[in-house]
């Protein structure tokens, strides 16, 4: 292991292939900037340098390992790198002919809780894995087809929205919990509804990525009118729901919203947005959302009617847990005891 000592005093461009895959495996949402910036830029340098090269496959497997740093707290010049060299070395990749009529990040995609691909994805060694069933031989592994799968999946998770050509399909218990959440919002719930909001309320990582973060505040909106009436008797349904929204909203960046009056999404309808608070929590999920708003399959957006990233805002997000939360404190009156909001 490369100790902090180590990447202050030596170059990261002297570090052997090995050196560095090393240092990447030990970078982790919670990782210092100035430990971890390092490692990601150098990898997205080397990935940069040749996005379409014979070592490709090496560079995109430790920046999609770092994803989840990258997808936190990351210096702005590491992130950017990552993201352009991920962007590069997908469209580099991707148009080269196979014959293979899937590959592994097709299948690797739903077992992937809160977007944190934590387990062996091959590229690195480019030997097969064996998960959820499926055993892969090295060159479907190895396909320039399944790099750039790859890489694009981990530039959405950096930047949600910005990439197209990701197989669509939410993981399947997300689609089982908006099952949930729209029998509850429709007002015929097949599970109890206390329970479920207060398990909502106590989802969100520690560390959530930027669709996890969106996806959590706008289920948390679509149901607070739920929780805020009659219907519910519990008032800790309240208190978790207001705690978390509370704790989510420090996660938020700092970005300046680059978005047109009128552009952030009409949240109108609750139904729609109990579905849209699970898709924005996966690539696989956004895929389907953005194939349901009338994205084609072209690399770039180009030319769409609604801006799907507005839903990734940080001023739209601030502005639907402030409404979520005077929804919810106003509820509060009704048990005899309102809280202030912050």
């Amino acid at each position: 292991m490369i100790d902090k000592t180590e990447l202050m005093t030596d170059p990261m461009t002297d570090l052997t292939t090995d050196r560095l895959a090393d240092a990447w495996k030990h970078i982790h949402c919670a990782s210092p900037v100035d430990e971890a910036d390092p490692v990601a830029l150098e990898c997205a340098r080397r990935l940069a340098a040749d996005p379409g090269g014979e070592l490709a496959h090496v560079w995109v497997s430790g920046l999609l390992s770092m994803s989840d740093y990258l997808a936190w707290r990351p210096g702005r010049a590491a992130e950017r790198a990552s993201f352009d060299a991920l962007r590069a070395a997908a469209k580099a990749l991707g148009d080269r002919s196979c014959t293979h009529e899937d590959h592994p990040y097709e299948t690797e995609m739903d077992p992937y809780g809160d977007e944190v691909w934590a387990g062996d994805n091959g590229l690195l060694t480019g030997e097969p894995t064996v998960q959820g069933g499926d055993s892969a031989d090295t060159g479907r592994v190895l396909c320039p087809a399944n790099v750039a799968g790859w890489a694009r999946l981990a530039a959405d998770v950096l930047a949600p929205f910005t990439v197209r050509r990701i197989p669509a399909g939410a993981p399947e218990d997300h689609h089982s919990r908006m099952s949930d959440l729209s029998g509850i919002v429709n007002d015929y719930p097949y599970c109890d509804p206390a329970e479920a909001l207060a398990d909502e309320a106590a989802c969100l990582p520690a560390y959530p990525t930027r669709g996890v973060l969106a996806g959590y505040l706008v289920t948390m909106n679509a149901t607070c009118w739920y929780a805020a009436s009659e219907r519910i008797t519990e008032r800790s349904v309240l208190d978790a729901m207001i705690e978390g929204v509370r704790a989510a909203v420090p996660s938020l960046r700092d970005d300046p919203c680059t978005h047109g009056p009128g552009e952030h999404p009409d949240t109108g309808d609750v139904d729609h947005l109990s579905q849209v608070g699970y898709l924005l929590r996966s690539p696989g999920g956004r895929a389907e959302f953005a194939e349901d708003q009338g994205w084609g399959d072209a690399e770039e957006p180009e030319g769409e009617d609604e801006p799907l990233d507005a839903w990734v805002c940080s001023a739209f997000l601030r502005a639907l847990a402030e409404e979520t939360l005077n929804t919810l404190t106003g509820a509060l009156e009704s048990f005899g005891a309102a809280t202030d909001t912050p």
